[in-house]
């Protein structure tokens, strides 16, 4: 996992109260009443206050209902774009994850269910929980990280405006962490929910396969209403992001390419795959010898800490941004 993941996950605390107790609600045998629709997926009373009663269980005081439904909304808002975008989390992915959880709190598997019982979590509730935690993850890093970037100068200033002096000396060599391979692909996607979805899809791809703009194809057809008003264009994904079937289908077309329809359980996907990046390591060498041109020689630990406070500060605008793009295009109603 790099570092620049690691920066992402820190972000999840504004959205880890939006996974908690899914899978619990999962298990109910009867519902109370639907609170709010959010496109084809419903909330009910009883889920809220589960929710409610998992976010402090050991409060004596009532937590707002609202708030937390309001919570929740985005939560759905999180699946339901992971689901559009094929981003999955395999079943191998969240052992190894829960099985990093145990190991770093030193929990054998019996005090992990323990510690479970006082958060009322079942294993069951809380692997869900994890499931989405861990979605909601790879949901950010595919759509938030190539638009934050933390740059030297960033640094520089916050270390001079928070210690009120630049530390001593200066290296004229930068060395960017060793990045991983990505593709960054665009798509039409005609829902599942479509009649003919497939022999629509199978059209439109003929379309875009003939030479017509693709970004204008998306526009026009495509049912994805937060990509389709930049031409379909999804981001950057690497190796595990997708789904099987988008995957093989992308790995299989060269840059440049159209594939489709390639279906999915969000529908069929007509995809172009817009940009590859190999995995590199870069060493820049400043010319210059000015002191804007200088990195100060700040030790690594406290450079980290820097760059993830301010990368953090970035990433919460970024999803707050993101998350009002797609209420936008949402429908949603609430009747708490």
């Amino acid at each position: 996992m790099n570092s620049q993941r690691m920066r992402l996950m820190t972000v999840m605390f504004v959205i880890t109260a939006l996974t908690a107790i899914a899978g619990a609600a999962n298990s109910r045998e009867t519902v109370d009443r639907v609170v709010a629709i959010v496109n084809d997926d419903v909330i009910t009373l009883s889920e809220v206050r589960e929710l409610a009663l998992s976010i402090n269980p050991t409060s004596t005081e009532a937590i707002d209902e609202n708030s937390v439904l309001e919570q929740m909304i985005e939560q759905k808002l999180f699946e339901q774009e992971a689901e559009k975008l094929g981003i999955k989390v395999t079943e191998a992915e969240l052992d190894a994850s829960i099985k990093q959880v145990q190991e770093k709190f030193g929990l054998n598997d019996e005090q992990m269910v323990e510690v479970l019982k006082k958060q009322n979590l079942t294993p069951e509730s809380f692997r869900e929980q994890w499931r989405l935690q861990t979605l909601g993850n790879k949901l950010l890093e595919s759509q938030l990280k190539n638009k934050i970037v933390v740059t030297e100068e960033e640094v520089n200033d916050y270390y001079i405006e928070k210690y009120g002096v630049s530390p001593p000396g200066s290296t004229g060599t930068v060395v960017t962490e060793t990045q991983v391979g990505e593709v960054k692909i665009a798509h039409i996607l005609i829902s599942a929910r479509t009649s003919d979805a497939e022999e629509k899809a199978g059209k439109v791809a003929e379309l875009a396969k003939s030479g017509q703009d693709f970004g204008e194809l998306a526009k026009e057809y495509s049912e994805d209403n937060l990509s389709s008003d930049k031409g379909g264009d999804l981001g950057y994904f690497k190796k595990g992001d997708l789904i099987e079937t988008l995957e093989t289908a992308v790995d299989a077309t060269p840059v440049g390419g159209i594939t489709g329809p390639v279906e999915s359980p969000a529908g069929y996907h007509v995809i172009k795959v817009l940009e590859r990046t190999e995995p590199e390591k870069a060493e820049k060498k400043k010319d210059s010898d000015s002191e804007s041109d200088k990195v100060l020689a700040i030790d690594e630990q406290t450079r980290k800490e820097i760059t993830d406070i301010l990368y953090k500060q970035k990433a919460e605008s970024q999803l707050k941004t993101w998350l009002d793009g797609i209420k936008q295009n949402a429908y949603i109603e609430v009747k708490l």
